[in-house]
């Protein structure tokens, strides 16, 4: 069976994918900037190999990865981290000699991406969006601050998770936080953040794997909790079924006639209205709840890349729960905190099941991670 080659090894996604495709015979090679990441830890790791950040040094990052395919007879490689992805999508040439790159043309996963371009193109196509102003200066930042009702969000156009991500409660807020952000991310009036009104419901994924346009795999789960919990990845979440949200999913990526995998990101108001939020054009946070459920992402991936095509996966168990046992105990304590709900303690005595890291078959990555928590703890108690 041929090889694989995974880089940003060091993310719980890429531990994720690492497991998968290991467990099913694959040979799996990972790569990271960082010397012990966590993917490395895992006994499906064959080996690990350390690479530059693509933006410190990137014909030594493409030249790592391209011995490293060569060394190994990897016939595909699959990016996880969002900085990683890009690049390989844009010098896919680079390494198309040596594997199969299942990923979208660059300049799609780029443009999708961008949270102004996603937004003008779903509102454009008819697709429910949260009412979204654009502002190319500062004189537009204070009408639009006198018209717009609160809270409300501001977002970077180009970001993942919850990075540059905030949410405003009047006027002064508005524009002293809006400034604040052009300041610390050095942003050009062309692309200055976004500003969006706060939609109130809760958070869906809907994850998607795509061949050349036509869906292949379709799976969503509802966000229980999510850390941070003002908005970021899920830190446990359910796997069910919403047929409406869904064909938003696939009507949109179809626009872009997608190829590989992403995940559409929804807010399902109180009136059961689906609201695009975003799209991750990559491997996502909970991807461990899609294998659970039996959507098998990676796997599918993987064939897809090396046969051209794979058998579709619609149907899934729903019920499904999954967690991140170390983030959503942090996530739980400070929801305690905000709201008071002490209930909430019992969530801390439950037994981890469905974990995204803790596994008795593959237990070193776990320890790895527990290790650099307790680390990071200490470190900022100093």
């Amino acid at each position: 069976m041929t090889g694989v080659l995974i880089t940003g090894a060091n993310s719980i996604k890429a531990l994720i994918a690492i497991r998968s495709l290991g467990k099913k015979g694959i040979p799996v090679y990972t790569a990271d900037s960082i010397n012990r990441a966590l993917g490395s830890f895992s006994k499906y790791s064959k080996r690990f190999y350390t690479c530059p950040q693509p933006a410190t040094d990137l014909s030594i990052f493409i030249s790592v990865l391209q011995s490293t395919l060569k060394k190994n007879r990897c016939e595909v490689l699959i990016p996880v981290h969002s900085a990683d992805t890009y690049v390989i999508a844009k010098y896919k040439s680079r390494f198309e000699p040596f594997a199969k790159v299942p990923l979208h043309d660059y300049t799609i996963l780029a443009n999708v991406n961008n949270k102004g371009y996603l937004m003008k193109v779903a509102d454009e196509l008819g697709f429910p969006i949260p009412r979204t102003y654009f502002v190319e200066s500062f004189n537009e930042l204070k009408t639009v601050s006198e018209t717009i009702t609160y809270p409300a969000v501001i977002k970077l156009r180009e970001s993942s998770s919850s990075i540059g991500l905030s949410y405003v409660h009047s006027k002064d807020e508005l524009i002293s936080k809006f400034k604040a952000t052009t300041e610390r991310f050095r942003l050009s009036s062309s692309n200055y953040p976004i500003i969006q009104e706060y939609i109130v419901g809760d958070g869906y994924g809907v994850s998607l794997l795509f061949n050349k346009g036509d869906p292949r795999a379709i799976f969503t789960h509802k966000r229980i909790r999510e850390y941070p919990i003002t908005g970021g990845p899920s830190s446990f979440r359910v796997s069910v079924k919403q047929p409406e949200m869904e064909k938003i999913a696939v009507d949109l990526l179809k626009h872009f006639n997608w190829h590989g995998v992403a995940m559409v990101e929804f807010k399902l108001t109180p009136e059961r209205k689906p609201v695009i939020m975003e799209v991750n054009p990559r491997f996502w946070g909970s991807l461990n709840q899609a294998i659970l459920a039996g959507v098998d992402f990676p796997y599918m991936l993987y064939t897809m890349a090396v046969e051209g095509d794979v058998k579709p996966v619609f149907n899934y168990k729903l019920g499904i729960e999954s967690r991140n046992a170390f983030i959503d105990t942090v996530a739980l304590l400070k929801t305690m905190r905000k709201t008071g709900n002490v209930h909430l303690l019992k969530n801390l005595m439950r037994v981890p099941r469905n974990d995204d890291i803790l596994s008795l078959d593959d237990p070193l990555p776990a320890i790895s991670f527990l290790g650099r928590g307790i680390r990071e703890l200490f470190y900022d108690k100093r």
